[in-house]
């Protein structure tokens, strides 16, 4: 098995305490065969485990070893080797073709989504290979980023005539579905969408990038993907970034939502 990872990769850090949005509450955290057998073993841990997984506390249904400031408890117990392998793996990803295996990050998390969509390099892999999914042309290309994703999917239907399948979306955190309920009083139009995709074409190109090697290239999902980002920030004026994070944490993490984005 051949492993490539992008060249950002090694560049990440858990930012702990100093995130704002915690993966370590609204999230179901399983725990794998090899951890659970340490835990058996440790009564502390283990008055906090069932069926498998931890028993999440309070309406932000946060972990047991979520401490008040934002430190893992179990870290601070004892070190980094006791995390189970979500909590190690975590925002990472891995997709496989044929003989190569593409280790990436995912954008649910803050300082990932950071590193990944403000970087002014190309993208590139680690060791260095061919770039699969068409990223290289993405990489390259030399329009406006809003031309680039209407040559990746037709762009054939508005906002409005798209919302109402947003709306069928799974909804994780009551947030998100306000932000997409906004788009049903208030669609977008393409120009207006354009224009923040354009206006922000360092952003929207890396995303675009991080689209097409997440989802092994499929061009109708990166399109729909960006556009629908691109509409939350002109009706919200939140910032890229941040609708960026939620969209992943909604979308991506969900069967469900990743089917609808496909079928768009």
């Amino acid at each position: 098995m051949n492993t490539f990872r992008p060249n950002y990769y090694d560049d990440f850090k858990c930012i702990a305490d100093a995130c704002k949005h915690t993966c370590c509450a609204g999230w179901e955290i399983d725990v794998d065969e090899d951890s659970m057998e340490v835990y058996d073993d440790i009564p502390y841990i283990k008055k906090h485990i069932k069926d498998s997984s931890f028993i999440l506390e309070g309406p932000s249904e946060r972990c047991p070893f979520l401490l008040e400031n934002g430190l893992c408890d179990l870290i601070l117990k004892y070190g980094e080797d006791i995390l189970c392998d979500i909590c190690t793996d975590h925002p990472r990803f891995r997709n496989y073709e044929g003989d190569n295996e593409y280790l990436g990050l995912g954008l649910c998390c803050e300082a990932a989504c950071d590193l990944i969509l403000n970087r002014e390099d190309k993208f590139s892999l680690i060791p260095e290979t061919k770039l699969p999914y068409g990223i290289d042309w993405a990489n390259d290309y030399p329009g406006k980023i809003s031309d680039a994703l209407r040559e990746l999917a037709s762009d054939d239907k508005t906002c409005a005539e798209r919302v109402d399948l947003y709306l069928n979306f799974e909804i994780l955190d009551q947030y998100w579905d306000e932000l997409l309920r906004g788009l049903e009083f208030e669609p977008v139009e393409k120009s207006i969408r354009d224009e923040v995709i354009d206006d922000h074409p360092r952003l929207f190109r890396n995303l675009m990038i991080y689209l097409l090697y997440r989802h092994k290239g499929n061009r109708q999902y990166v399109a729909q993907s960006c556009w629908l980002i691109a509409e939350l920030c002109a009706n919200t004026g939140l910032p890229l970034v941040d609708l960026c994070r939620m969209y992943s944490a909604e979308v991506e993490y969900s069967d469900i939502n990743n089917e609808t984005m496909e079928n768009l």
